[in-house]
């Protein structure tokens, strides 16, 4: 196994004050497998990946959980030990590759720069020559030397994705990596993805809000909502036997492309305020099933098979009755 998080809980102190975006979130990441993160804006999907890199800045802390990286607790590392990680064994790709790129220094220089802060004994000019190509940047000698305003969007994600991957790590996590981007260009980003996998063999996580690039690439989904990890499956679980009311509900709002007249079913309501997070089931006050218990006890995790989970009464109904 290469990645196992246990019962994290991440908070943000503010001015109005505790923020409690991550609760209890649970999964595990094998090597070589895509696991796609989905859920509403503000459900805690980003806030948990960087949790795993100690990216919270300085109002963000984990308060408890457990993360292991090929064994090794990650929570407990000094700063430097963090940085030692970051970008040599996990990386990430940000959602707008324009913030994340240096408009003041070459592509070529910000490529290279990874592989001297980690001392990776090899050619480094040669190296970001080839990683560029690979992502589809021709020709790479003469575009080392161009500026991130000189790149297309879709050219910038490729810059990105080969600055994640110019030093071979272990896990890739990819944060809205095809958001802004036109269809095929989307299709192109998640190809180059796939293509990654199965060179490097490298496991990736990839969170977003879209269903479709989902059902395209991962292996595993995990649902998140209100800082909650609601249900986890193999694709297939969650797209053909989803068992948890807000993953219905997120099915539901797709466009299906067989039938373009059938009207849409939103998911009414609004997301929980996670300043004063409900003592029950997060999804209770906007699910069209809740009962009494839903809004006063937080279900605990029904495990449904060996790869599927869901955190919902009902599917503890005679639980449920008991304490109606």
């Amino acid at each position: 196994m290469l990645l196992e998080v246990k019962d994290l809980h991440t908070s943000f102190f503010t001015q109005a004050g505790e923020v409690k975006s991550v609760n209890g979130v649970s999964f595990e990441l094998n090597h070589g497998e895509i696991l796609g993160i989905v859920g509403e804006s503000g459900s805690g999907k980003s806030v948990t990946m960087l949790s795993i890199l100690k990216l919270l800045g300085t109002t963000g802390k984990i308060i408890s959980g457990s993360v292991k990286f090929n064994g090794r607790e990650l929570t407990n590392l000094t700063k430097n030990e963090v940085e030692d990680i970051r970008g040599k064994n996990i990386a990430m790709i940000f959602q707008d590759p324009m913030t994340s790129l240096n408009p003041v220094l070459t592509v070529g220089y910000q490529l290279k720069e990874s592989l001297k802060r980690h001392k990776i004994e090899c050619d480094y000019q040669k190296r970001a020559v080839e990683i560029l190509e690979r992502v589809g940047i021709v020709p790479a000698e003469t575009r080392m030397k161009q500026y991130p305003h000189e790149f297309s969007g879709g050219q910038r994600q490729r810059i990105m994705i080969a600055m994640a991957m110019i030093c071979n790590p272990d896990l890739l996590i990819a944060d809205e990596p095809t958001t802004a981007l036109d269809v095929t260009v989307q299709a192109q980003i998640l190809d180059l993805m796939k293509e990654l996998r199965e060179n490097f063999n490298t496991s990736i996580i990839l969170i977003t809000h879209d269903l479709g690039v989902i059902a395209g690439v991962a292996d595993r989904v995990l649902v998140m909502y209100g800082g909650h990890a609601v249900e986890q499956g193999t694709r297939h679980e969650i797209f053909y036997s989803p068992a948890h009311p807000y993953t219905h509900g997120l099915l539901r709002s797709v466009p299906d492309p067989e039938n373009f007249k059938e009207r849409l079913i939103p998911i009414e309501g609004q997301p929980p305020d996670l300043l004063n997070p409900p003592k029950g089931c997060p999804f209770a006050m906007r699910c069209p099933q809740a009962m009494k218990i839903c809004l006063e006890k937080l279900p605990a995790e029904k495990i449904l098979s060996d790869t599927h989970r869901a955190s919902c009464w009902l599917l503890e109904k005679e639980e449920a009755l008991k304490n109606v």
